[in-house]
């Protein structure tokens, strides 16, 4: 065979050999080149790919002698890129602090931040703030002629008890998007091991809750903000409780949100009532014996939209007290019978997103027997009280409400200008002095006894927010607060002088805070 012949017959068979190869590994799998475990022989230079340098690619071998006048051979097609993986195609970009749990189709969240709050009270602290309230809660500063007031002033706290931990969990199934979350912060009471010592804190459980989400809604149950609360109308303050126009309420519940349309919802809940607590106090009506016979009832039409967010809601509960034991003695008389009476509340917010880029935020809430429900009223029993001699509840009537302006100076400082008020009236058929709404006045001290009952309270809040980053912000309040007691002009007819400036006179509460705080959020 003449060199010429060979020449061609070796072009012919590297000419087959190249096809074949390029055929057999079309049928791989994509971005795999492995059959059975092993590696597929490559037949042809590496092709330099993105991420490889022309350093990386070895240089072709040299053609022989011969063949330097003749045809090439025709050179094998470059191979495709490789496909990404199906894991990594199918991978969801997670938020910071998630991952998805190894073996398990469950994303875990982790969420929480170190934060400290420093308050300045130039005037009228709670005394207990470790063991009762240190952020504002206007409806229990003392009164201006209390020695609280008189002899205290310009006190300073710093605390790091609203610090917060959470946990969460979200996974994907055929039925429902199933969720989880527990969080928690050191704002519990606590006087055991206070700032005398080691400033300690109390960790309590601030939301425990399970959901199941799909097309037709989500259904929660469990621990969480109550219904009634409008998070989106929420003030935004420095001060961690705000205004007290609003239901600063967690508690067991089981909820159903149905979406209607992209805009509408509706949700309608079954929370825990006003139970049992105090049971086995005594107060003016002898041992509290309160019961809980149905959840309250609460349903909720939220709307929402590029242009912000709003809602409308109410809420239907019941007081029950049981009967009254038989008295001591030779001849016992017979127990009285329990009773009860249905409260009702109803309440509105909204958030709007104005065109300038500035945010303006308003709620309002009232009703008979709604003081759980408005923060500046439930703590202090200005929502329904029991009545033994008539067999009946009487109910206080609450109206709150506040608005927020939100100034918008740039990307990272914010202001906000809030106004609240709360009013409360007493509906009972007992008069304010039977109840100890009247305060009460020692002649020897001057100093007036606080009854713990208010008729009226104004909040005003004026802050400015720093954030650094989406982790670091910072933000300096000043607060103004004043509540307004009962008196004699409210109750004529009581055994009181018009003209005293005494028991029967209205009092007032006046606080001046400044609060700053630093947040750092873990992610």
């Amino acid at each position: 065979m003449t060199r010429l012949k060979w020449l061609h017959l070796t072009q012919l068979v590297a000419a087959m050999t190249t096809v074949s190869v390029a055929a057999a590994a079309a049928d791989d799998p994509p971005a795999q080149g492995r059959t059975d475990g092993k590696q597929v022989a490559q037949t042809t230079a590496p092709q330099p790919t993105p991420e490889s340098t022309p350093e990386q690619v070895p240089p072709p071998p040299p053609a022989p002698p011969e063949a330097t006048q003749a045809t090439p051979p025709p050179a094998a097609p470059a191979p495709t890129s490789p496909a990404p993986a199906p894991a990594a195609a199918e991978e969801e970009k997670l938020p910071p602090g998630s991952f998805k749990v190894p073996g398990t189709q469950t994303v875990l969240t982790l969420s929480g931040y170190a934060q400290l709050d420093v308050t300045f009270d130039a005037k009228g602290r709670d005394p207990q703030v470790e063991d009762n309230d240190w952020a504002v809660h206007a409806a229990i500063h003392p009164l201006n002629q209390s020695y609280e007031t008189r002899q205290k002033s310009g006190q300073l706290y710093l605390t790091a008890r609203t610090s917060r931990v959470g946990i969460s969990t979200m996974t994907k199934s055929e039925i429902a998007d199933i969720g989880a979350k527990v969080e928690g912060d050191f704002n519990a009471g606590n006087l055991l091991s206070g700032q005398t010592f080691t400033n300690s804190v109390l960790f309590r459980l601030r939301h425990a809750y399970g959901t199941l989400s799909g097309k037709y809604g989500t259904f929660l149950f469990g621990q969480s903000w109550s219904t009634m609360l409008d998070l989106p109308s929420y003030a935004e303050t420095v001060d961690f409780n705000g205004p007290g126009s609003i239901p600063l309420i967690r508690q067991p519940q089981i909820r159903y949100t149905i979406p209607i349309g992209d805009a509408v919802s509706l949700a309608l809940a079954a929370e825990n009532g006003p139970g049992t607590d105090r049971n086995g106090v005594t107060d003016s009506t002898g041992p509290t014996r309160r019961m809980q016979q149905i959840p309250d009832l609460i349903a909720v039409l939220g709307f929402k939209g590029d242009w912000g967010t709003a809602s409308i809601g109410g809420v239907a509960l019941q007081y029950k007290q049981a009967g009254s034991p038989a008295t001591g003695g030779a001849t016992p008389t017979a127990e009285r019978d329990g009773y009860s009476k249905e409260g009702w509340g109803v309440r509105a917010g909204a958030a709007l997103n104005l065109p300038w880029g500035d945010r303006f935020r308003a709620y309002g809430a009232g009703g008979n027997g709604i003081g759980r429900y408005i923060f500046n009223a439930g703590l202090q029993g200005q929502g329904a009280r029991p009545n033994a001699a008539d067999d009946d509840w009487q109910l206080w009537q609450v109206i709150a409400y506040h608005v927020n302006y939100t100034r918008v100076w740039s990307p990272v400082v914010r202001s906000n200008v809030v106004w609240s008020q709360t009013y409360m009236k007493w509906n009972g058929s007992q008069s304010l002095a039977e109840i100890g709404a009247l305060p009460s006045f020692d002649p020897q001290t001057g100093y007036v006894h606080d009854p713990g009952f208010n008729k009226r309270l104004d909040q005003l809040f004026i802050n400015t927010f720093f954030t650094v980053n989406k982790q670091v912000e910072f933000g300096v309040e000043y607060a103004f607060s004043e509540r307004n007691t009962f008196g004699n002009d409210d109750a004529p007819s009581n055994s009181c002088d018009a003209a005293s400036v005494g028991p029967c006179a209205s009092q007032k509460g006046t606080q001046h805070r400044v609060t700053g705080t630093m947040h750092v959020n873990f992610f």
